[in-house]
């Protein structure tokens, strides 16, 4: 699994209460999906909007407006037939992802939607968990779920069976749901045993290991269109289309100079001395950058 280090968080964060391992409630919860499908235990129930506040994850309904939600639908119709045919490596997601970087070739106001979405929940999930450290997101796409998907209990980072995980850096995951028209394709919570039912315009955000596993039930009608992102500690796993300061563009390699013979033979002249980092900037200091977010300091 994904071991994140402790001080990332302040002492009275909520990350500070969360068993970072599997427990026997992760186990239950998965045996009650099957192919999409839950088999409710007597403690199951909704998560109703009169407790969205008291849970120890994000739910902000009405995080995107409606206007704003149907500009991204709009931009997912226009490129999904583009991109559905790209190969990107995964079977289950082949066909599904329009990316940030296909929205803003297109349409510049449209990623400044999902940009804004991505600084906005940044800076949510690090006054929530109360975080001391910077938090880079590794993606923003759109995402469609067709009748009949659906996706098992999971972690962002970790699988159950020990076995090595694509993206074991996430530490934490954002989803803005874009429409409601649809049936089933509720978020099923195996550890808390709470089903969410999305609603347009909502925003739900959660640490990316066992305590907030998360399936997807069955979409029984209709077709469900998401934006998720996905969060790390991890500066070098930064999306370098998100953060293009972390990213400098190699300088051109330089041309070559044809020297006379006299230059050559002339005695070299020492160099003056410079400040190290004036290679950096002409202004001889390191060029410095601070993701969105406010960050509680250490200790």
């Amino acid at each position: 699994m994904n071991a994140v280090d402790r001080r990332a968080w302040a002492s009275d964060s909520l990350m500070a209460t969360i068993d970072p391992g599997q427990t026997e409630a992760n186990f239950a919860g998965r045996r009650r999906v099957v192919d999409g499908v839950l088999t409710p235990s007597e403690a199951t129930a909704p998560i109703t909007p009169d407790q969205y506040g008291e849970q120890d994850f994000i739910i902000v309904p009405d995080f995107l407006t409606s206007a704003e939600c149907d500009r991204l639908l709009g931009m997912f119709d226009r490129l999904h037939g583009l991109v559905k045919h790209r190969r990107i490596g995964i079977d289950f997601w082949e066909g599904r992802i329009v990316y940030m970087t296909d929205v803003a070739a297109h349409d510049a106001s449209a990623a400044a939607i999902m940009g804004g979405f991505q600084k906005r929940a940044t800076a949510m999930l690090g006054e929530f968990y109360a975080l001391t450290r910077p938090l880079w997101t590794d993606t923003v796409q759109l995402n469609i779920w067709e009748q009949g998907s659906c996706l098992p209990p999971h972690t962002d980072n970790s699988n159950p069976d020990g076995t090595a995980h694509s993206t074991p850096w996430r530490d934490f995951s954002s989803i803005v749901y874009l429409n409601d028209d649809y049936e089933g394709g509720e978020l099923y919570f195996t550890a808390k045993d709470r089903v969410l039912k999305p609603r347009r315009g909502m925003l739900v955000a959660f640490s990316a290991g066992y305590h907030h596993e998360h399936g997807v039930l069955k979409v029984t009608r209709g077709r469900r269109i998401t934006m998720p992102a996905f969060y790390t500690f991890d500066q070098r796993k930064a999306d370098a289309h998100i953060y293009p300061e972390l990213y400098p563009p190699a300088p051109a390699p330089a041309s070559a100079q044809v020297q006379p013979l006299s230059a050559i033979l002339a005695k070299p002249q020492a160099s003056p001395a410079r400040d190290p980092l004036s290679i950096l900037s002409p202004g001889g200091q390191a060029p410095t950058w601070q993701p969105p977010g406010k960050w509680r300091p250490p200790g």
